[in-house]
């Protein structure tokens, strides 16, 4: 299974439903780290509890994600962690439901609380990299929010192989070319929210993001091992800079900064 999965063609359909999206994520664990098992999610009690401490019950796209991979930090938690349910917290705002912050506090995603009610609410980012107290769209569901989180937290992993170059005019004719593209739509960056969107394309054992860079837009290439990684550098003509060790691993619970 690891060698036919590709991430374009498991999000062909663009994940119309949580299910798929839930399905999706099921499938990547198992191909590109470790299977999904019971244990993998909270409890409906550890959940419970922290709806009782916000005083609200929250979105099922979220409890559902919770119940089935919350605990998973290598999926979730490697370098922009979903936060655990006794984590959750308000915005200073008092306007926003945060589920998931950058590492160092300096941006976070969440939802608002007048869209709670809904099943898979969309979410907004907000950051120091923002203009005043702005924020901005996202993804259109809490679903797909959790899809990007497993792609780019598995582009931050340790037990991942990675490279990056400038994405030049001819790195991008040849990633679009010969690679997939990934149906999420395109989405901010939250150290670069103002740039260019991010875009995915994917090949069996590889992802491939489209995301902004120092000079314009970069190309992270991240794959199984490094042999994935070696066929993306050799088909595509970018100034590749020399392969270096992976050194990240998932951050251990007080590793990180909340955002507020």
């Amino acid at each position: 299974m690891a060698d036919r999965f590709n991430v374009a063609e498991a999000l062909a359909d663009g994940c119309p439903i949580r299910a798929d999206a839930w399905a999706f994520v099921q499938g990547f664990a198992a191909a590109w780290s470790t299977p999904l098992s019971p244990t993998d999610g909270f409890t409906s009690a550890e959940v419970q509890r922290a709806e009782d401490r916000l005083g609200f019950r929250l979105p099922v796209a979220l409890r559902e994600a919770y119940a089935l991979f919350g605990r998973r930090r290598d999926l979730v938690a490697q370098q922009n962690p979903l936060l655990e349910p006794d984590e959750l917290l308000l915005d200073p705002s008092g306007e926003l439901l945060v589920f998931r912050s950058e590492n160092q506090g300096c941006a976070g995603w969440g939802v608002a609380l007048a869209d709670l009610s809904r099943e898979d609410p969309p979410v907004v980012l907000f950051g120091d990299r923002l203009p005043g107290p702005s924020r901005l769209h996202f993804l259109g569901r809490l679903s797909l929010a959790c899809v990007e989180t497993v792609l780019s937290e598995a582009a931050m992993a340790g037990w991942t192989e990675g490279r990056t170059c400038q994405a030049t005019p001819e790195v991008v004719a040849c990633l679009e070319e010969e690679f997939a593209p990934v149906a999420l739509p395109p989405y901010p960056a939250w150290f670069e929210p103002m740039g260019q969107p991010v875009r995915w394309f994917s090949a069996s054992g590889l992802l491939l993001c489209l995301e902004p860079g120092s000079e314009g837009m970069d190309l992270v290439v991240t794959g199984r091992t490094k042999a994935d990684v070696q066929r993306a550098v050799e088909a595509i003509p970018g100034a590749w800079p020399p392969a270096v060790t992976a050194v990240a691993e998932a951050v251990d619970d007080h590793e990180w900064a909340l955002p507020f």
